[in-house]
């Protein structure tokens, strides 16, 4: 039962609050919530989807400072056959688990100086993650698991209910600081070169304990008698508290082609960042012993890359005062590598690919793999500037993922979903600019149907998420 309950905790990974693939945000200022399609604009606000527009700027100064408000709700709507038998809410088959994922204050900051054919830049954003999320009361894999692990030990005819406590708290936080320059190879093509120093912060609080299983009394079967870790070890409390810092690289290359006077064309590539994460841990007795959560074991180093972005973007001018954006980008998550070693730099888990098939539970007869497919986004936007005051934008992106069924748990998952964005840019005076954006997410639910010896779990997972982003913009 224990090697059951602890497994839950290998699926407990924070997701990014942020638009963007699974483990990469793309929005990195506030100009991205009024308008999303900024993969070939010219602007200051281009410096992470397009740096090599921004040696068409203006010599001079340009700087940018943002911040976004993120709220997200991640509810999950679990049924399960032994659901009926929680004692605290006996007969109901069907449960929902809401986890509340918020991140009031994330900055952002570009620079750049342009002189003649050369720029210096800088960019500093939340590459990835960006918030923490909170289930107060558990997830339907503990749950689950728990009354599943019950039945496989005293045996179905003798399970007459559980009862359990659980939680779980998980952040995720990855910071990029940007440097770079571009140059202009010829008058209306520039090219860009740069690597990102990447950080990452994450962190995972959770628990199952005070699981008593409630089974008939030997000595008067009428009656129930409640079963505790004190009788059955294999109950024993499971709680984890980690902490995994870990840093990489990441080095870009892109190309900024001004076609025409109303035509500019831009593509970026991201090469994948190696991340290997060291952690930070306390572990209960019942739970550094388990194998199931070597991950999380103190002193050992987890590698989670991030991948490699592929980003193609057009901008049309059809008349001064009317610009039209389209984009389009690919996260290559199947080629992500993933794996373990232990305090002593040996392997625990080898490296190996997420989009490569791999035995589940070592079973070589059960093939599972964490991707199928590769995140591509597609977005389009509109500004347009009513006076030399006032510019009004609205914008849209379709971001489809690749998971498997395999790949989506309750604490890492990504749903399909359409975003919506528009906002206004106000400048006040020749060298002043302010950004407000709104970006609004309408997620497809997705269902995932899990066999189990009971039968089947059905996982309904939900989100929900909101994005208002403010800004500055001062060039000399």
């Amino acid at each position: 039962m224990k090697k059951l309950l602890i497994s839950t905790f290998t699926m407990c990974l924070s997701a990014s609050v942020m638009a963007g693939g699974l483990n990469t945000n793309s929005n990195q200022n506030a100009s991205f919530e009024r308008q999303m399609s900024q993969n070939g604009i010219i602007d200051i606000a281009g410096m992470y989807a397009n740096p090599a527009g921004t040696a068409f700027l203006a010599n001079g100064w340009h700087f940018q400072l943002t911040s976004m408000s993120v709220w997200q709700q991640r509810n999950i709507t679990t049924s399960f056959p032994l659901f009926p038998l929680n004692t605290a809410r006996p007969g109901e088959s069907t449960h929902e688990y809401k986890g509340t994922a918020k991140a009031p204050v994330i900055p952002s900051l570009s620079v750049s100086y342009n002189r003649d054919k050369w720029s210096a830049n800088f960019h500093f954003g939340v590459t990835g993650g960006g918030g923490k999320c909170d289930f107060p009361n558990g997830l339907g894999s503990f749950e689950s698991l728990v009354g599943g692990t019950i039945v496989s030990a005293v045996g179905l005819p003798n399970f007459r209910g559980y009862s359990l406590e659980s939680k779980m708290e998980g952040h995720s936080y990855v910071f990029g600081a940007q440097i770079g320059g571009t140059y202009k190879i010829l008058p209306n093509l520039s090219a860009f070169a740069g690597v990102r120093l990447v950080y990452g912060n994450n962190g995972y609080d959770g628990y199952i304990r005070n699981v008593t299983a409630v089974v008939p009394n030997p000595m008067d079967p009428s009656s129930d008698l409640p079963i505790t870790a004190e009788q059955d070890p294999r109950l024993s409390n499971i709680e984890l508290d980690c902490t995994q810092k870990g840093w990489g690289v990441t080095p870009i290359i892109g190309l900024d082609w001004k076609a025409t006077d109303y035509l500019n064309l831009a593509v970026k590539y991201e090469i994948p960042t190696k991340m290997v994460y060291k952690n930070n841990s306390t572990l209960s007795p019942a739970a550094n012993m388990a194998s199931s959560l070597v991950k999380f074991r103190n002193g050992y180093k987890v590698r989670e890359d991030m991948p490699g972005i592929l980003s193609m973007g057009a901008m049309a001018t059809p008349v001064k005062s009317l610009r039209m954006m389209i984009g389009w980008n690919v996260y290559f998550d199947s080629a992500v590598k993933k794996g373990i070693k232990d305090d002593n730099g040996n392997d625990i888990v080898a490296a190996y690919k997420a989009g490569e098939y791999r035995p589940v539970d070592g079973n070589p007869d059960i093939l599972a793999r964490d991707i199928d497919a590769n995140t591509w986004e597609m977005n389009i936007g509109v500004e347009y500037d009513i006076c030399k005051y006032l510019t009004v934008s609205g914008s849209w992106q379709r971001t489809t993922y690749g998971i498997s069924d395999t790949g989506m748990s309750d604490l890492s998952f990504n749903n399909t979903n359409n975003m919506f964005g528009f906002g206004v840019r106000v400048k006040p005076i020749e060298h002043l600019s302010f950004d407000l954006g709104f970006m609004h997410t309408i997620y497809q639910d997705r269902s995932v149907i899990t066999p189990t010896a009971v039968g089947n779990k059905n996982d309904l997972y939900i989100r929900r998420n909101d994005v208002l982003g403010v800004g500055v913009i001062y060039e000399f």
